[in-house]
């Protein structure tokens, strides 16, 4: 069994570094739906509109936000997410549509946000 170095991730919104990200996902979706006949069952998919949704978690200096997302949520206002993993880099333009804030007792105080574009592929 050979041992290898596994990826690590970064993520820059409108080409600044979000050195306080904690974690990220990335989920693209066709948003195809199934055609279904009666006489063949399922019988293929009709294309949608397809979509990239990401959610990042920040970490929270006492401070400041790192990146608040609140006046782009409010002004809707399209931004460019770029992220860098496995030697390959994903871009694409969409708007934040929400976010989320907690802080516990024994656990660190944490932004989350998710955000929702453009089909984007790795390249």
């Amino acid at each position: 069994m050979a041992l290898q170095l596994y990826t690590t991730a970064e993520i820059y919104v409108d080409g600044a570094k979000l050195t306080e990200e904690a974690q990220i996902a990335v989920n693209r979706k066709t948003n195809s739906q199934a055609v279904t006949t009666a006489a063949k069952g399922y019988a293929g998919e009709s294309p949608g509109a397809p979509t990239t949704e990401i959610t990042v978690t920040n970490a929270v200096p006492g401070a400041d936000f790192e990146l608040n997302p609140g006046p782009f949520m409010q002004q809707l206002k399209v931004k460019e997410f770029t992220f860098f993993a496995a030697g390959r880099t994903l871009t694409f333009k969409g708007f934040m549509i929400e976010d989320n804030f907690t802080h516990a007792v024994n656990t660190e105080s944490k932004l989350e946000f998710r955000a929702r574009g453009e089909f984007a592929d790795w390249k």
